[in-house]
């Protein structure tokens, strides 16, 4: 059995290069040597070319039809973590202060996890060592970590987590000094449903029960008009639908975007050049015209069309193409059909056909040689940005207006409690037979992935829901958790190699 100091060893320097790159990344974006326009142009070639490419040239060789059955455990084992987390903030935010244009962000930040370049990263470097086969175990390293990725846009942008966020800053939630108001236990949203609902207590002529449950929040922002564009009363001109408007080039904000409708009074106080030439006022229609029109329209109401319900319906699904999951799609049925995998890479030792073209290689090993080489970019690049990001993070002053407890109580849970939770469930599917005791890869990958911290997207999302893009408390949340992520991730990896 491996000593002690030798699993340290091996959980703290893979780890090295990581915290190097996000230091870089962090010294050039504080002297102003990396902007925020630039890292958006560094984030599009990330996430629409890197990691893409990274994902396709490590499933393709990776998965086989023996080992493609960790699809099933690892998705459980992601929306798990998942759903434990947002169970987790739900409790953190009734009983610790958490200011009120922060209640669902709490949730979301607990629930929603890092699993891009943060795993990518670690888990490659740790697997280039025993007891992992430096031949075979990063790509599958990788690959695995690429269903957890699916997973958090499914539940992000498909299932509505990043909509959300928009919660708290419906038009009834306070916002500034007062959002800062510490509010009671029967103020909350579960403790409001428990006094008045269950214990039918009286409601104080000074205190109404939270307003924090709402059914269709896209509703309540603004009102949606059948032929796509919004207004809020009828009295009030015709705004032109946000997702039209000139769009920052951040991939992130385009999938907001695409999967909901922000307030166009927090765009134009963000954007204010997106409405240049856009006219504010309704031009006035000749009177017959609107008689006739308002005729028309009090006599026979144009309900929408069969069509366009349909794919008002199916937006959110929108969400769900990406890059990388276009990749994913590609790349597995490739790595599972042995005759369509020959064209890519050697499969002879499996059993398949040995097509190899003049130069003895499989005929489209050029793909394959040309995703990894633009896949290495993926995972510094990354951790570059992520480290940029860092550097224009502003927190609160004084501090005391943070927080704190809530900080600890959210950067323990994921950082402590789920990746003690989630090394008892693995090495209880491991003892089930849902996982193989043989598949290291995948145990240290659905180990591993259950200790990262909080998405930076949360971050991008929120900004722009927020009125006056102030997202400064849940800037100082993530400061917490990525200082004490070093320590976690070593004793996390030490755990898991000691495990496997």
């Amino acid at each position: 059995m491996a000593s002690a100091g030798y699993l340290i060893y091996c959980g703290v320097m893979p780890l090295l290069k990581t915290f190097i790159a996000i230091f870089v990344g962090y010294f050039l974006g504080k002297s102003g040597k990396f902007s925020a326009e630039a890292s958006k142009g560094a984030s599009q070639v990330s996430m629409n070319v890197a990691l893409p490419a990274l994902i396709f040239s490590n499933v393709v060789p990776a998965f086989t039809p023996a080992n493609v059955s960790a699809l099933g455990p690892l998705f459980l084992t992601a929306f798990s973590y998942q759903a434990m987390g947002f169970t987790i903030g739900l409790l953190i935010r009734e009983f610790f202060y958490v200011p009120r244009n922060f209640w669902q962000g709490i949730v979301v930040l607990c629930g929603m996890s890092n699993w891009g370049n943060l795993p990518n990263a670690i888990v490659s470097s740790v697997m280039e060592q025993a007891p992992f086969n430096p031949s075979t175990d990063p790509e599958l390293g990788v690959s695995y970590v690429s269903i957890f990725i699916v997973s958090y846009h499914l539940v992000f942008w498909v299932a509505g987590a990043a909509r959300s966020l928009a919660w708290d800053y419906l038009p009834d939630v306070p916002q500034g000094a007062e959002a800062e108001r510490r509010r009671t236990w029967k103020e909350k949203p579960i403790g409001g449903f428990i006094a008045y609902r269950l214990l039918r207590l009286k409601i104080p002529s000074s205190e109404s029960p939270t307003s924090y449950d709402k059914t269709d929040v896209e509703s309540t922002l603004e009102k949606e008009k059948i032929d796509g564009f919004e207004t809020t009363t009828p009295t009030i001109a015709e705004e032109p639908d946000v997702n039209a408007l000139p769009t920052d080039n951040d991939p992130d904000i385009q999938l907001a975007r695409r999967t909901s409708r922000l307030s166009v009074t927090s765009y134009r106080s963000r954007h204010p050049s997106a409405t240049y030439g856009v006219s504010t006022t309704q031009p006035p229609l000749p009177i017959a015209a609107a008689s006739s029109e308002s005729m028309s329209v009090g006599a026979r109401p144009a309900p929408p069309s069969y069509p366009r319900r349909l794919l008002r319906t199916l937006r959110p699904l929108s969400a769900a193409v990406t890059p990388i999951t276009c990749s994913l799609a590609i790349s597995l049925p490739i790595a599972l059909i042995t005759d369509l995998k020959a064209l890519f890479v050697s499969v002879a030792s499996q059993g398949g056909p040995d097509w190899e073209g003049p130069d003895g290689r499989p005929p489209l090993a050029f793909i394959i040689d040309t995703t990894e080489f633009i896949g290495d970019l993926a995972v510094p690049l990354s951790l570059i940005i992520l480290g940029a990001s860092f550097a224009r993070l502003k927190i609160p002053r004084p501090l005391s207006r943070l927080p704190i407890m809530a900080m600890l109580a959210a950067a323990c849970a994921k950082m402590v409690l789920l990746p003690v939770i989630g090394v008892f469930m693995i090495q209880a599917m491991v003892h089930g037979g849902l996982i193989e005791r043989s598949a290291i890869a995948e145990r240290f990958v659905a180990m591993f992935l259950s200790g990262t911290p909080a998405a930076v997207n949360q971050l991008i999302v929120s900004s722009l829901y927020s009125p006056d893009g102030d997202v400064d408390t849940l800037s100082a949340f993530l400061l917490v958790q990525y200082v004490g992520m070093f320590f976690s991730s070593a004793a996390l990896t030490a755990v898991a190699l000691l495990l496997l």
